[in-house]
């Protein structure tokens, strides 16, 4: 009989495999709120070193602030005064006579500290030695000792703030965001109504995620300032972190209403309108915003991601376009772009983008992960495994990347070392329906079909409207010669799915085995009704159609079969059909 020959079942793949990120899971990439930072002037670039430097000196000038009665500058004392004295010579010598320079205010302030010690403590000259006096006069008056400076002549109080306001803005530049609240704070302390210095401290505590003191900083610069657009708008993303939209919104609001063309006040709102579904007025704002700054790179990557959700998938790639024009160097771009391209079908193309986005950030664990998904999808699985490899060694724990890895490990036949990817997988999320298919299919590869049908129960259990479950439990029924239960459970799949073309052809197989040829010819021709190109199903009827005497019939959809085998690449199906025509020959 021709039905104790090999016969190849039809393993169906969960829908799920190597599928790159979908558009929803892409827009959640959508670039976050903008703060906008007070602008440098024109800061030099400092080193490590200078920065200890500069934490030192603030360490210790609040040390001496604290001495001092409440928000009052105490005097300098005989054992402060030679260590402030080295550190105006320094000062000196850095700041020079450049006016604009940001360690300015620190200087003067240290050169009004010890001016007023040399004043109480130090006696002139002339009081050493009265002789002197007679003698052509010797200018020592104030005026000649005071810094050479274009400042008006501050308060003690004020003059501080300044310079603790001057070190909070180098250090924040310089990433000492902590050690630049401490200075801006003590700024706050001295001079209450310096609403600069609580504007800067809420955007460094936005930075470290301290959203309940960054908004009260906003609140207090508002309150000094209200006509300040910068601080509205940044007020507005510490509500959006808090999770307070309607104040955000508010923020936003008032931030374009004090100035019209505030770019980033557009851009945010736009983000949250987006966020809450209101795409298109979404895109009305994303517009104003590069109307009114056309270099805004985040504007462009969220407008395409905006687009996506509108399903407008070729608007979205030209703005993904405009972005990488204008940062050629962001690899987030690069991978946005290649997850828009992938979900068009355009792997080789994405997978370009993907390596850009590696090359540009090699510690990209969704980049080496993605570019794996992709690989996958182009036929690559050894390059697809290289690439999971190096997401898993960056620490990605994630059941999804075992259970993509194994999937790459069943395409090369390596089922042993796939199943303990899938078995990571379970480990990592017990209720991942997937895994448990995939690995019954691997189990089912190596003639564990009793442990295999375990496995499909499993992902029915927990997913009961799993078409390929019910399928794949029917191929390793058929296998161990349970016909009936076969049959059930691809009948189960048909029920869920009418057009399912590989169902209908599995329990033909079965029912072939069972030399039921007449209702599994039946089976056959469904399937090649729903799939002209089911190269199997052909194959498999003409075998059914040699057993019931049919041999013209039989030849026929062999020779079909034989043809699409040799069209779709198949070679080691089309030796197996050709041994059929042969044995009917």
């Amino acid at each position: 009989m021709l039905t104790e020959m090999q016969t190849l079942l039809h393993v169906a793949l969960p829908p799920t495999s190597l599928e790159i990120l979908s558009i929803s899971q892409l827009t959640d990439n959508a670039k976050r709120l903008q703060t906008r930072t007070p602008q440098p002037t024109v800061l030099s670039s400092y080193s490590e070193s200078d920065y200890h430097w500069l934490v030192g000196v603030l360490d210790k000038l609040i040390e001496f602030i604290h001495r001092g009665a409440e928000r009052r500058v105490p005097e300098l004392i005989e054992n402060d005064y030679e260590w402030a004295h080295a550190l105006l010579i320094e000062l000196v010598d850095a700041v020079g006579e450049n006016d604009t320079h940001p360690l300015r205010p620190l200087m003067e302030f240290v050169w009004q500290l010890i001016e007023k010690y040399e004043d109480k403590y130090v006696p002139e000259l002339t009081e050493l030695f009265p002789e002197l006096a007679e003698e052509a006069p010797i200018e020592t008056t104030k005026k000649n000792k005071q810094l050479a400076t274009n400042t008006p002549e501050l308060s003690d109080n004020e003059l501080a703030a300044q310079a603790f306001f001057s070190i909070g803005y180098l250090l924040y530049h310089g990433n000492r965001t902590e050690k630049a609240i401490s200075a801006y704070d003590t700024a706050i302390v001295l001079k209450p109504d310096f609403w600069e210095a609580s504007y800067n401290c809420g955007i460094a505590r936005n930075d470290l995620s301290q959203y309940k003191k960054a908004l009260t900083n906003f609140d207090k610069a508002i309150a000094l300032n209200s006509t300040l657009t910068d601080a509205h708008c940044n007020r507005g993303v510490v509500h959006f972190n808090l999770n307070q939209p309607t104040e955000a919104m508010d923020d936003f609001n008032k931030a374009i209403e004090l100035d019209p063309d505030f770019a980033e006040a557009y851009y945010n709102r736009g983000t949250m309108k987006a966020e809450f579904g209101d795409y298109e007025e979404a895109i009305t704002d994303f517009n104003r915003a590069i109307a009114s700054k056309p270099g805004f790179v985040e504007v462009y990557h969220n407008r395409g991601t905006t687009w996506l959700r509108l399903d407008k998938h070729d608007l979205a790639l030209v703005d993904f376009d405009l972005a990488i024009k204008l940062e050629p160097n962001s690899a987030e771009i690069y991978f946005t772009r290649g997850c828009v391209k992938g979900s068009l079908g355009r792997h080789k193309s994405a997978l370009v983008d993907f390596d850009k986005a590696v090359e540009l950030d090699s510690n990209s664990v969704k980049a080496y992960t993605v570019r794996g998904y992709t690989k996958a999808r182009l036929g690559e699985p050894q390059a697809a495994i290289d690439d999971f490899d190096k997401a898993i060694a960056l620490e990605f724990n994630s059941a999804e990347i075992y259970y993509y890895r194994g999937v790459s490990k069943s395409e090369l036949g390596q089922y042993n070392v796939a199943i303990s990817d899938y078995d990571k997988a379970i480990e990592i999320k017990p209720d991942f329906a997937e895994a448990y298919n995939i690995r019954g299919l691997s189990r089912g590869k190596l003639g564990q079909h009793d442990e295999a049908i375990v496995d499909y129960i499993a992902a029915i259990r927990l997913k009961p409207d799993y078409i390929e479950a019910y399928n794949n439990r029917g191929i390793s029924q058929s296998m161990l010669g349970r016909y009936d239960e076969a049959v059930a459970d691809c009948t189960l799949a048909i029920r869920l799915k009418p057009d399912y073309a590989i169902a209908y052809h599995n329990r033909a197989l079965a029912k072939t085995r069972h030399e039921d040829f007449d209702s599994a010819i039946v089976d056959y021709t469904e399937a090649i009704r729903l799939n002209s190109d089911y190269t199997e199903a052909y194959a498999h009827r003409g075998v059914a159609k040699a057993e019931l005497g049919d041999i013209d019939e039989a030849r026929s959809d062999l020779q079909t079969a034989l043809e699409l085998a040799e069209r779709q690449g198949n070679p080691d199906f089309k030796v197996l059909v050709e041994k059929w025509l042969q044995r009917i020959r």
